[in-house]
C-alpha cells in the first residue's frame, strides 16, 4: 500500500563523520524502510515511498479519471482546513442537445460529470487539464490559474481527460471525450467525439469515432487509460477499443488511431432499457483483465490481449458509476436507481468468482427523484487504499447518493441485510457516517485522513476521518487491530453547484463548478514543501 510522506529516516551525522556513502532508498513498493541505526543523532525527512507519484519530480502525477487504471488515487496531502479562494478562473458556457427533461438545445455552464482535473508536473511546475462545457480542453497553471491553451471539441466535454507518455517518442499527450456534436445527426460520418492532443501545445494529433449501434448515444463521457503501450477507449455507442496510439493514418484530413482490438458491449439482459446501452463509466484494472460499466446494466471483465469477455456481472440498472478497484482485489460499483425494483446504491463484488456467486455486499441507499434520476448512485465510490487502510487502518468507502446524503462504510464488515439489484437478499455493509450535503454526482475523495466532497449542496466540504473517536463506530482492520471511527465536518467553501470531482494536491483543492468557473482553494498561508537536499 502506498503510505503518504511516510518518514526516511537518514544517518546524516553518522554518514558524514564515517565517510561512507549515504544509502539509497529500495525502489521496491512494498518494502517497509527501516530506521538506519546510528549511535549518534538523526534527521528524519519527509520523502513519499516511490511508491507512489513523487510530488517533487516531474511527470504525471494524475493521469486520469480517480487516479489511474485502480482509480483509488486523488492525490497528495495535506489537505487544507482552512478554504479560501487561492484562484478561479472562467470556464464559460456551452450548448448541447436536449436531455431527458429538456427539449431541444441547452446551454450549460462550467465543467460537469466526471469533469475532474488531470494534473502533470513539468520543469517543476504544476499543470491542469481541465475539459468544460464552452467546447474547450484546456491547460492551466495551477499556481496561476493562468490558461495557456485550449482545443475545441464540436460539444461539451462531461468526462476527464487521461494524460499518457506516447510509448514511441516519450511525450506526453492529452486525450478526452465530448458529446456527439448538437445538432449533427446520429448517423453524421462527421462525429468524432474523441480528440487527442500534444501536452504542449494543445494541437491536435489525432481522432476517434466508432460505427453507430442500437445505442442512442455517439458520445463519449469515459475517461480512457493507457497500460503498457496500449490505450483503452470506451464509446457510448457501445464499443469498446485498444489502440496504438502512436500508429495513425489520414482519413478526410485528420489522423486517426490503429484499433488492436475491439468490443461490442450491448449488454446481456437489457430489456426495458430501449437505447440505453452505453458505456459511460472508466474502465479500471486489475491484473490481465480490464473491467467496465455499462448502461445496459452490466459490469464487464474483459481480457486486455485480445478484449474478449471473460466475466459479465449483471445488475440490471444503469450504471454511470466507473468500477473502482480495491486494493485487495474487489471492486465496488455505484447503482443508479433505474431499470429494477429495488433501490440504488453500491456493490462490493468479488471479480475471481463466477458472476453469480460475485456479490460480497450491497448498501441501499433511499429513492429521490432529482432531475432526471430515481435514486441510487451516480457519481463513483472512493477509498482510502492508498492512503493507509488494509493493515494500518480500517479499509473505508465514501460516495454521495442521488438522496442527499454522504456516506462513508466499511469495506469490510457488514450489519444486517440488504435486497440487491437483483433481488436477493444478501450482507449489508456497516455504515460508518451519514451527512445530508444537499445530493450529488460528483465522486467524494479520500485522501489522507480526509474526504473532500462537492455536490448540490453548493459548497466543497472537507470531512476529517478520526479512527480512535469517543463513540465511534468500532471497526476491525485486516490485521486484526480495533478502531473507532468517528468522521466530523472541519471546513466548507461556498460556491456555485458541484457535479465535477475534486483533486487535492499538496494543500489545494482544485475543482470545477457549474457556475462557470474552476476554483484553486485553500489555504492561503500555506507553502508546500520544496524538495529536501540529500547529503
Amino acid at each position: 500500500m502506498r503510505r503518504t510522506s511516510a518518514a526516511i529516516v537518514l544517518a546524516v551525522v553518522a554518514i558524514a563523520l564515517s565517510g561512507c556513502t549515504a544509502p539509497t532508498a529500495d525502489p521496491a513498493p512494498s518494502v517497509e524502510r527501516p530506521v538506519v541505526e546510528s549511535i549518534l543523532p538523526t534527521v528524519t525527512i519527509e520523502l513519499p515511498q516511490p511508491d507512489g507519484p513523487n510530488p517533487y519530480t516531474d511527470g504525471i502525477k494524475i493521469a486520469s479519471f480517480l487516479g489511474n487504471e485502480t482509480r483509488r488515487y486523488y492525490g497528495e496531502g495535506p489537505v487544507p482546513e482552512r478554504l479560501e479562494l487561492i484562484w478561479k478562473t472562467p470556464i464559460g458556457s456551452g450548448t448541447t442537445g436536449g436531455t431527458a427533461s429538456s427539449a431541444g438545445m441547452v446551454t450549460w455552464a462550467g465543467t460537469g460529470w466526471t469533469g475532474q482535473p488531470a494534473l502533470v508536473r513539468e520543469g517543476g511546475k504544476l499543470y491542469l487539464l481541465v475539459g468544460g462545457f464552452d467546447h474547450n480542453l484546456v491547460k492551466i497553471d495551477a499556481e496561476t490559474g493562468k490558461e495557456l491553451w485550449a482545443y475545441t471539441f464540436d460539444d461539451v466535454i462531461k468526462g476527464s481527460p487521461t494524460v499518457f507518455r506516447m510509448p514511441d517518442t516519450g511525450k506526453l499527450a492529452v486525450v478526452a471525450g465530448s458529446r456527439r456534436g448538437f445538432p449533427k445527426a446520429m448517423g453524421d460520418p462527421s462525429i468524432a467525439p474523441v480528440r487527442c492532443v500534444d501536452f504542449e501545445t494543445g494541437q491536435e494529433l489525432w481522432r476517434m469515432t466508432s460505427p453507430t449501434s442500437k445505442s442512442y448515444s455517439r458520445d463519449a463521457d469515459s475517461s480512457p487509460i493507457m497500460v503498457g503501450d496500449t490505450l483503452f477507449v470506451a464509446l457510448e455507442t457501445g464499443y469498446f477499443y485498444a489502440v496504438d496510439p502512436t500508429r495513425t493514418e489520414e482519413r478526410g484530413g485528420h489522423r486517426w488511431p490503429a484499433v488492436k482490438a475491439q468490443q461490442l458491449l450491448l449488454g446481456s439482459n437489457a430489456a426495458g432499457h430501449g437505447g440505453n446501452l452505453v458505456l459511460e463509466s472508466s474502465p479500471s484494472v486489475i491484473g490481465e483483465t480490464i473491467y467496465i460499466s455499462s448502461g445496459a446494466g452490466d459490469v464487464y471483465g474483459l481480457s486486455m490481449k485480445d478484449m474478449s469477455v471473460v466475466w459479465d456481472y449483471w445488475i440490471g440498472s444503469d450504471l454511470d458509476g466507473s468500477p473502482v478497484t480495491t486494493e485487495d482485489g474487489y471492486i465496488l460499483q455505484a447503482v443508479e436507481k433505474q431499470y429494477i425494483s429495488s433501490n440504488g446504491g453500491v456493490l462490493k463484488v468479488d471479480p475471481r468468482k463466477p458472476p453469480a456467486e460475485a456479490t460480497v455486499w450491497f448498501f441501499p441507499t433511499a429513492n429521490r427523484t432529482f432531475a432526471d434520476w430515481q435514486g441510487g448512485v451516480i457519481g463513483s465510490v472512493s477509498v482510502n487504499d492508498e492512503y493507509g487502510s488494509g493493515l494500518a487502518r480500517p479499509a473505508l468507502a465514501a460516495f454521495t447518493a442521488i438522496d442527499g446524503n454522504l456516506y462513508v462504510v466499511s469495506q469490510d464488515e457488514t450489519e444486517g441485510t440488504a435486497t440487491s439489484p437483483q433481488g436477493a437478499t444478501v450482507p449489508m455493509a456497516k455504515l460508518v457516517f451519514k451527512d445530508n450535503v444537499g445530493g450529488g454526482i460528483s465522486t467524494p475523495i479520500m485522501v489522507d485522513d480526509y474526504i473532500v466532497q462537492a455536490g448540490y449542496g453548493a459548497h466543497v466540504n472537507v470531512y476529517k476521518i478520526d479512527y480512535r473517536a469517543e463513540g465511534g463506530v468500532p471497526l476491525t482492520d485486516r490485521g486484526g487491530h480495533q478502531w473507532t471511527v468517528g468522521v466530523s465536518k472541519v471546513a466548507s467553501f461556498a460556491a456555485g453547484s458541484f457535479e465535477s470531482t475534486p483533486i487535492v494536491w499538496q494543500g489545494r483543492i482544485y475543482v470545477g463548478s457549474r457556475d462557470g468557473s474552476f476554483y484553486c482553494i485553500g489555504d492561503p498561508d500555506y507553502t508546500a514543501p520544496v524538495m529536501p537536499e540529500v547529503p
